[in-house]
């Protein structure tokens, strides 16, 4: 949360790039997130044994992987944020 005494000695145009950045951490936070829900479904419904379907499969259990580790960067990212402001 942002903290208002720390944030007396920010100028408008910090605060506003602050405000900024934050907004567009959890606008890709979200966009991840929702991404990586409607990837789960499909995790399962190609889950079968013919090779091209499994290689579908693979690639769609690495997409869903990779979406977690941006999620988790994001969150990392938006932490940072957070702390700027709150110091």
């Amino acid at each position: 949360m942002l903290n208002i005494i720390a944030a007396d000695g920010w100028s408008s145009d910090a605060l506003w790039s602050w405000y900024c950045a934050r907004r567009a951490l959890g606008e890709a936070l979200s966009a991840l997130e929702d991404a990586g829900a409607a990837l789960l479904p499909l995790v399962d419904a190609s889950e079968w044994h013919a090779k091209g379907v499994m290689a579908l499969h693979e690639l769609i259990v690495e997409a869903r992987a990779r979406t977690a580790s941006e999620v988790g960067e994001l969150n990392s990212r938006l932490w940072e944020i957070d702390a700027l402001a709150a110091s």
